[in-house]
């Protein structure tokens, strides 16, 4: 029987019904979403890619079954009930960004997303209100005629993304393919003379930080669920080998459904890419940012997981685990590349030892000693009771509104209570920026990356000053500086 969550009214359903063969695993509150099988067919190099950096993406892990039920609370898997997701077909999409035509040589398209005619996208849909405005894009509100479901719909002006076309068919390829209940879906596509148009799925509930600061109640459990739900959705993309590359809360949506029960979606793929190697681009957005990329030794999956890591703690106290005295983003760095952790009183005086103890093992510098997915989803504080129901939403929403109000600011023109992500693969350009070694000239620069780096070797050094919250100072998240930027497909040593 379908279980329900107790003490949380975060979701960890799977977000559809299971009807083959479970798989061996350890018992959970609820099947897992990366138990959702592919059946599309993808290359062996998407398959046994591996690197030094990259863990073991492609190995086949254990879907755990659940045996935990409640009382009160809604039932969490019952809001998925009516969610049907569409096999994966085979495709020639190619998901590295190779250049090919948006438009679909097929009614069904790929992957089951369907491409309409510029009439019968109209026809389909009723389309309302701008409810989001950005660089390159605009989305408004539609509704399916047929249904009465309500839909995203993203409107790119092709003019603006003149030579840079194979930004978005990256982009678009691998929204393409992907299909989980934890990630926002590409319901059809619909390629114009003039502009692309993508159907998304709509979510409403804010983004992960609006839902902690605008709740009644918080609690570790809380968080706990919402690092399933994030931990779901990467060890299904790092099992198709993608990379996101920008896991951050903007881009964790909180889905809300009709029982009072959430999950959070993720969003962006702007910036997500096929690992069949060492990468090399440096991107992604500074207090997030895991130190492989910074020191430029090649990295993979795992910078999804140190990102993770970095929300999991903010998750738990409202504050970053690095962050510069300064607010420099060299700073910044510095610390990220020595990656000494520290759990600061009293902010977590009342933290489980078990959520310490994963964080810890999502923010190991050595990326091949860093946890993967599933040994996160399988970690006792996800999966078993060893968070705890404290109520901490006004402690983490005041270091939240402390330390990031003034530096996460909301998308443009973004309606109330809507959530929607207006950012494309052309805004993601100013994601890919120079490091330190780029920008240091002369050998006592390469010295001293070279120190830095040596020193993140050794995961706790001790007697490293480390820079905790003052009350009266709000945390910066520096921005990345455009100029000189290579392009995404620049993913080669420098």
């Amino acid at each position: 029987a379908e279980c329900r969550v107790m003490k949380t009214s975060y979701s960890r359903s799977s977000g559809m019904r299971q009807t083959a063969a479970k798989s061996p695993g350890p018992s959970r509150r609820s099947k897992s979403p990366a138990s959702v099988k592919r059946s599309g067919h993808y290359s062996s190099a998407h398959s046994s890619a591996k690197s030094p950096v990259n863990g073991t993406p492609s190995s086949q892990l254990s879907t755990p079954k659940s045996t935990k039920s409640s009382s009160s609370s809604p039932t969490s898997p019952g809001s998925f009930r009516g969610l049907k997701i569409s096999p994966h077909g085979g495709s020639s999409s190619n998901v590295n960004g190779v250049p090919e035509s948006l438009r679909c040589q097929s009614p069904e398209g790929l992957n089951g997303n369907k491409c309409s005619g510029s009439s019968t996208i109209l026809e389909k849909y009723k389309v309302g209100k701008v409810i989001g405005d950005g660089n390159f894009a605009v989305v408004k509100e539609c509704v399916e005629r047929s249904t009465g479901k309500e839909f995203a719909l993203k409107i790119i002006d092709k003019a603006k993304c003149c030579g840079k076309e194979h930004l978005i068919e990256n982009e678009v390829s691998i929204l393409r393919r992907v299909k989980h209940p934890n990630i926002i879906m590409l319901i059809e596509e619909m390629d114009t003379p003039t502009e692309l148009y993508l159907v998304m799925e709509l979510v409403k509930g804010g983004d992960l930080f609006d839902a902690i600061t605008s709740s009644t109640k918080y609690t570790e459990r809380d968080g706990s669920a919402m690092v399933y739900n994030l931990a779901s959705a990467l060890k299904y993309l790092h099992g198709l080998n993608i990379v996101h590359r920008d896991i951050k809360p903007e881009n964790l949506l909180v889905c809300e459904y009709s029982d009072g029960t959430k999950s959070l979606k993720l969003g962006d793929f702007g910036l997500a890419t096929v690992v069949e190697g060492p990468l090399y681009t440096v991107c992604g957005t500074p207090t997030y940012v895991a130190p492989e990329i910074i020191a430029e030794t090649g990295y993979g999956l795992k910078v999804d997981i140190w990102a993770a890591g970095v929300i999991t703690y903010i998750l738990l106290c409202g504050f970053p685990p690095f962050r510069s005295e300064n607010n420099l983003q060299e700073d910044l760095f510095d610390q990220i590349l020595v990656g000494k952790l520290e759990f600061p009183s009293p902010y977590w005086d009342n933290i489980t030892d078990s959520a310490k103890e994963l964080i810890s093992l999502m923010l190991h510098v050595n990326a091949e000693a860093r946890y993967t997915a599933a040994q996160i989803l399988s970690h006792p504080w996800v999966s078993d009771d060893a968070s705890q129901e404290n109520n901490m939403q006004a402690e983490v929403t005041g270091k939240l509104k402390q330390h990031f109000n003034n530096t996460l600011p909301k998308q443009n023109n973004t309606s109330a209570g809507v959530s929607v992500i207006m950012n494309t693969a052309l805004d993601k350009e100013s994601q890919i920026f120079c490091s330190k070694r780029c920008q240091d000239s002369g050998r006592a620069g390469m010295e001293k990356i070279s120190a830095i780096a040596a020193a993140a070797a050794a995961p706790r050094v001790a007697g490293l000053k480390t820079f905790l919250p003052a009350a009266s100072e709000p945390l910066s998240s520096p921005l990345l500086p455009v100029s000189g930027s290579p392009g995404l497909a620049g993913d080669q040593p420098g």
